[in-house]
């Protein structure tokens, strides 16, 4: 057992004496009560080999223990209900009474049809960011004390208590940080910052295996252990909702409420008001043991896609902790040596708050839930609509995955049983869902599917804007016809129905067509792009095909024309993609089969740059989209490899957000590649320094600093040199809120789009929704054909930016393309793939992907093509 140490806790909401400031650090042993317990059942250090704190607990050595204590407690019960991506199990560990473990299918199946006479539920939710530990080695001592207790205040509050523990909700990352923090251990702890134990290298156990910060997929469901995490979630219904992180070393310890104007409208008062009184007994708790705390600033509670606030749409109440974090086993700290164990135990501390305020308030929080759906309820009667409609314009895959997003959140989508036209729309009742607005999930909905641009803070903790509508680029609207149908059914994937010895070719509007594309340039087969739309003839009629439709010819392969068929089938069966097969090479209209109009489609051999100065979450998403959605081998680059190594091997170099300070060499070798025919893709930080590149016309604008003047201080004269020295006086209380202000908060902006331009192909309409979380605007100078995409004159459609940054993003440019030799350059100012949610904007990175050189360097006359 470690030895207990005196710190100086400083609080960051209350200025106190000295002598009040002491406090002794706690272990996790001290902090839980002396009950009379159960020898049957092994406490946590008698599995791992080690008290709680004294080293940094592994996710094998976690599983082994809760699998134990199910064997040893009739109160314990533990499922597997995922796997992450390094096949690491997702753990519910689930605690009530045994009478209640008897029936727990019951009790579930009750949870689910959101019946009120069940017992009161308590999600506990331990460490979604892997390198903020103390949650998930803090479950272990809160199911043992709920295992092993035979003190009535623990026995009688599991009879009218389900506890759901998910004891860590990102093993992947858990694992990467605790291999880190042990591996730099010495049998001598060491506090100072600067050691490497607390200064884990890039890209940090915070994120998954794909470095995604989990904390934010609630909404888009986008990793197996969001969709296990949500699935748990809509299946218990839990009153309360705890979701357990750590903060900077230096602060103290945070829970909800967070600052009261920055909650989202659509969350209603009571839930504050619940949360409010549910802080009181964590306050209690820590006031007893001389820790400080604070509530009501620094956090919010807006965005609906972090676990402590997706419950607050949905009649429960979640909550927000924050430990300060030792990043290791002991650190400096401005409170004083802050221990990893003491981080544990405060935690093991408001997790049995948690559990006591639930056990007091049951039936407020049972009340509170009934009652938010029944207003949900009478809300929905009163509304003349009867049905939100979703349509995606000639892609079906899209609209399977949209639906299948809305029921992982318990969201009921039908079948149109008729086709009708709203607002010059039309939802075609073979290729439109449609969401009863009566039904129980509906806030919910309407959460997800709003735009707003008005706000009563304008400061955000994350993103301002999270539409799913406008992130998969869909026609919605609401209508008072009753056109709900069925159930819907995800239809079957298309086959490839007949031979052809002259050419197969498939549209590229599905969001299938480019995992398609992906694989079929793995077979080695020959591939082709038009880049003018045509008419062709194909065994089932005539068709139509837009810019940057496939074309598989036959006679150029290397195999036999049955093989090429074969290939074709067999690649196209996994996915919902019509392929047709030609029956004549001329086009009925536009171009033939022969035209010069065709590009070549290689195989993308793709280098991910990566590495100190970039984004992990950035690097990460493109990753995922590579990896998981084209199944493209993709080549993870480091940055300080790129002035020494030889490119030649690869097509396309991708370039995450992020800070490029490159050397003039790595420069040269980029510039080296795209002249010889590399293509390079880069988003957010990546156009920066592009824009530093003298070979390159996308240029940063600067922002003017200068204001307009009134008429009547026009003159210098006019104004006194007092009247001088107060210019630009503000509040020093203002300065945080004010900065924050300046900052684009995660917006959505439309941009228009040239779809005339091989890399817009695919996009069903001349304008597309784009996120954007930064203020920098760029345009092409010298170049009028390269800019595939620009924001609108009145680019904003929800979430808060300035009037004066709205103005400078409108007509700045969004997309760029420019040829340099003979390779590409492509760059977005916004992030396309965001989150790997951002669906509809996603189809611009595969043009970039595929047709990155199937557009001519622009011409500066009418015959000349521009030199770089």
């Amino acid at each position: 057992m470690l030895l207990k140490k005196v710190v100086q806790a400083v609080s960051l909401a209350f200025c106190v004496s000295l002598s009040a400031a002491s406090a002794i650090a706690a272990t996790p042993a001290q902090v839980l009560p002396a009950h009379a317990r159960s020898q049957q059942i092994s406490t946590p250090a008698a599995s791992l080999g080690f008290e709680l704190g004294e080293w940094h607990a592994r996710p094998e050595q976690l599983v082994a223990y809760y699998q134990l204590l199910a064997t040893q407690s009739d109160r314990v019960h533990v499922r597997v209900v995922g796997y992450t991506h390094e096949k690491r199990p997702i753990l519910n560990v689930i605690i009530t009474s045994p009478k209640n473990q008897a029936r727990l299918k019951e009790i579930e199946a009750a949870r689910a049809r959101g019946d009120s006479d069940t017992p009161v539920v308590v999600y506990l939710g331990y460490s979604v960011h892997g390198n903020e530990p103390s949650g998930a080695n803090a479950a272990p001592a809160v199911a043992w004390h709920l295992a092993s207790s035979n003190d009535a205040s623990v026995t009688e509050m599991l009879e009218r208590t389900v506890v759901v523990i998910d004891p860590m909700l990102n093993p992947d990352g858990l694992a990467r940080f605790a291999s880190w923090a042990n591996s730099y251990r010495g049998e001598t702890l060491v506090s100072d910052p600067n050691t490497l134990e607390h200064n884990q290298s890039w890209p940090s156990g915070r994120g998954n295996h794909y470095w995604f910060d989990l904390n934010r997929d609630w909404l888009w469901l986008q990793h197996p252990e969001s969709r296990a995490h949500v699935a748990t979630f809509q299946q218990w219904r839990p009153h309360v909702f705890s979701d357990f992180h750590e903060q900077g070393t230096d602060a103290t310890y945070f829970f909800q409420p967070g600052v009261p104007s920055r909650t989202h409208p659509l969350t209603p008062q009571s839930n504050q008001d619940l949360t409010v009184a549910i802080a009181k007994f964590h306050a209690k708790a820590l006031d007893a043991r001389g820790e400080f705390y604070f509530s009501r600033e620094g956090f919010d509670d807006f965005y609906y896609g972090k676990g402590s606030t997706y419950p607050d749409i949905q009649g429960s109440v979640g909550i927000l902790f924050e430990q300060a974090s030792s990043r290791g086993h002991i650190q400096d700290s401005r409170n004083g040596l802050l221990r990893f164990e003491h981080t544990i135990a405060n935690q093991i501390t408001t997790s049995l708050t948690t559990l006591q305020a639930a056990d007091a308030m049951r039936e407020q929080l049972i009340s509170h839930q009934k009652q938010f759906f029944d207003d949900a309820k009478k809300a929905a009667a009163v509304d003349t609509n009867r049905a939100m409609l979703f349509a995606a314009e000639g892609n079906p895959a899209r609209l399977r995955d949209f639906a299948s997003l809305l029921q992982q959140h318990g969201i009921a989508v039908h079948q149109l049983k008729a086709s009708v036209t709203v607002n010059g729309q039309r939802y075609d009742a073979n290729n439109a869902i449609a969401v009863p607005l009566q039904h129980r999930q509906a806030r919910l909905l309407e959460a997800i599917t709003e735009l707003r641009t008005q706000f009563k803070d304008n400061t955000f903790y994350d993103v301002s804007a999270f539409s799913v509508t406008k992130a998969y680029d869909l026609a919605s609207a609401k209508t008072a016809v009753d056109v709900v149908g069925d159930t819907y059914s995800a239809k079957s994937n298309a086959s490839l129905k007949a031979e052809s010895n002259i050419a197969y070719a498939f549209s590229w509007t599905s969001d299938d067509a480019a995992p398609l594309l992906s694989a079929l340039s793995q077979t080695g087969l020959r591939l082709r792009t038009i880049t003018k739309p045509m008419r062709i003839q194909t065994t089932d009629g005539n068709k139509d095909l837009g810019i940057g439709s496939i074309i598989i010819p036959v006679a150029m392969q290397s195999v036999a024309s049955n093989r090429v068929a074969e290939i074709v089938r067999q690649t196209s069966a996994k996915f919902s993609v019509e392929v047709m097969a030609l029956t004549s090479g001329a086009g009925l209209g536009g171009i033939d089969l022969g035209s010069a109009s065709l590009k070549n489609v290689e195989r993308p051999r793709v280098a991910l740059l990566a590495g100190n100065g970039l984004d992990s979450t950035s690097v990460g998403e493109l990753w995922h989209w590579l990896d998981t959605h084209l199944h493209l081998p993709t080549t993870q680059l480091s940055l300080d490899r790129l002035s020494s190594m030889s490119l030649d091997k690869y097509t396309h170099i991708v370039m995450a957000d992020g800070n490029y300070r490159l050397s003039d060499e790595a420069n040269k070798n980029l510039e080296r590649f795209i002249k010889q025919g590399g293509v390079v893709i880069g988003v957010e930080g990546a156009m920066k320094w592009a824009s530093s590149q003298s070979y390159l016309h996308t240029k940063l604008v600067k922002a003017d600093g200068s204001k307009k003047a009134d008429a009547e201080d026009k003159s210098a004269d006019a104004k006194t040199s007092e009247k001088k020295a107060k210019e630009g006086r503000l509040p020093y209380k203002d300065q945080d809120t004010n900065a924050a202000k300046e900052l684009v908060a995660g917006v959505i902006f439309e941009a228009d789009i040239d779809r005339s331009h091989p890399l817009a192909a695919g996009m069903p309409r001349d304008t597309v929704p784009v996120f954007r979380a930064q203020a920098d605007v760029y345009r092409l100078e010298g170049d009028r054909y390269g800019t595939v995409a620009a924001y609108t004159s009145s680019p904003v459609v929800s979430g808060y930016v300035s009037e004066e940054n709205a103005k400078r993003i409108a007509g700045s440019a969004a997309l760029t393309a420019e040829r340099v030799g003979s390779g590409s350059v492509i760059m977005a100012s916004a992030a396309l793939g965001f989150r790997s949610g951002w669906i509809g904007s996603r189809r611009l990175l595969e043009n970039a992907l595929f047709f990155g050189k199937a557009f001519e360097k622009a011409r500066t006359d009418g015959n000349e093509a521009e030199e770089n």
